[in-house]
C-alpha cells in the first residue's frame, strides 16, 4: 500500500464522520441559514492564512527573487491562491475579482458580520493572533462559541508552526477535500433554492463546489504527494496533521450547531453594539492591556470596516 493510501485509510473513518454531520440538514430555514453564516465566516477567513503559509513556503515571495525549488507544487498553490485571493469567475474580467471571503461578506444577507471583521481589522492593526483572539473572545464570547475559537486558533497555530507537509495535510483533508461534499449536503437543502435571498449564498457554496472539486482538490493531492515523496516520516506528520483537521472541523460544526438549535436567531443577537460599550468600559484594564482600546471605537459598529 502506497503512502498516499495509508493516509487515507487512516482517516476515512474521520472523514465519514464530517460528511455526515447532522449540521448540513438542520440549515433549513433563511434562520438557520444566518445562524450558520454568522460563525462560518470564521473559517472562510482563517482558510487563507494556511493558503498564504504555503505559498510562504512553496514560490518565492521574498526579493530578491529566486525560482522555487519545487516547479509542481509552486505552480500548484499559485493557481490556487489566485482562484481563492482574486476570483475573477472565468470571465477574465479584473473587475470581476474578488476573494473568497468578501465575497462570503457581501453573501451575508440580513447578517451583521461586525464579530468576524472586527477579529481581522484587530490582527490588521497588528495584533498577535493569539491575543486579538482572547480580546475577541472577553468581549463576543456570550454569542459566539468555544468551538468557533479553538477552530480559528488551531489554523493559525498549524500555519504559524506546522511544517509546510502538515500545513498542506491540513490544507487539502480539512478544507479542499471535503468541501465539495460539505456544501452539496447544504444546497441540497430546499431553502436554498427556494428563497432567492440567498441567491448570493448558494452562489459562494456552488463556487467552491466546482473549483475545489474539479481544480483545487486534486491539485493539493497533487501538492501533498510532491512535498512529502516517499519520506514516511512526512507522511505519518501529514497523516497526524489530516486527522487533527477533520477532528477540529467536527469539534467546529457541533458547536455552530449547538447554539443554532438552541435559539432562534435575531439581529439583536449579534447587533452588540451597546454590550461592547457596557463590557469595554469596565474591562479594559482589566482584559485589553495589550489592545489599544481605540481599535475597538475607533471603528463605525454600523459600517463594518471591510478591505
Amino acid at each position: 500500500m502506497s503512502n498516499q493510501s495509508t493516509l487515507q485509510a487512516a482517516i476515512k473513518p474521520l472523514q465519514d464522520e464530517l460528511l455526515n454531520h447532522e449540521i448540513y440538514g438542520s440549515i433549513n430555514s433563511v434562520e438557520a441559514v444566518q445562524h450558520f453564516m454568522r460563525f462560518h465566516v470564521f473559517s472562510v477567513w482563517d482558510f487563507m492564512s494556511l493558503v498564504k503559509r504555503l505559498q510562504r513556503d512553496l514560490t518565492c515571495t521574498a526579493t530578491p527573487w529566486t525560482p522555487p525549488t519545487n516547479r509542481p507544487a509552486a505552480y500548484i498553490i499559485n493557481q490556487i491562491v489566485l482562484g481563492e485571493e482574486s476570483d475573477d469567475f472565468d470571465t477574465g474580467k479584473v473587475t470581476n475579482a474578488i476573494s473568497h471571503y468578501e465575497l462570503y461578506l457581501k453573501a451575508m444577507i440580513e447578517v451583521d458580520p461586525i464579530e468576524v471583521t472586527k477579529l481581522v481589522s484587530m490582527i490588521q492593526r497588528g495584533q498577535n493572533y493569539a491575543e486579538a483572539l482572547d480580546a475577541h473572545q472577553r468581549v463576543f464570547g456570550e454569542s459566539i462559541p468555544d468551538a468557533v475559537y479553538e477552530f480559528v486558533n488551531d489554523t493559525l497555530s498549524t500555519a504559524e508552526k506546522g511544517a509546510t507537509h502538515e500545513v498542506m495535510a491540513a490544507f487539502l483533508f480539512g478544507r479542499e477535500d471535503p468541501i465539495p461534499k460539505m456544501f452539496q449536503s447544504i444546497i441540497d437543502n430546499k431553502i436554498l433554492s427556494a428563497d432567492k435571498s440567498l441567491d448570493s449564498f448558494r452562489l459562494y457554496l456552488q463556487r467552491h463546489i466546482d473549483v475545489d472539486g474539479d481544480d483545487h482538490g486534486p491539485l493539493a493531492f497533487a501538492a501533498l504527494s510532491e512535498i512529502c515523496g516517499e519520506d514516511e516520516i512526512k507522511w505519518e506528520e501529514a497523516t497526524a496533521a489530516a486527522k487533527n483537521a477533520i477532528q477540529m472541523r467536527i469539534h467546529f460544526w457541533s458547536g455552530i450547531l449547538k447554539i443554532a438549535t438552541s435559539k432562534p436567531y435575531s439581529k439583536v443577537t449579534t447587533k452588540v453594539e451597546e454590550r461592547i460599550n457596557k463590557r469595554v468600559t469596565k474591562t479594559a484594564n482589566e482584559h485589553l492591556k495589550k489592545i489599544t482600546v481605540l481599535a475597538y471605537f475607533s471603528l463605525n459598529y454600523h459600517k463594518p470596516f471591510l478591505y
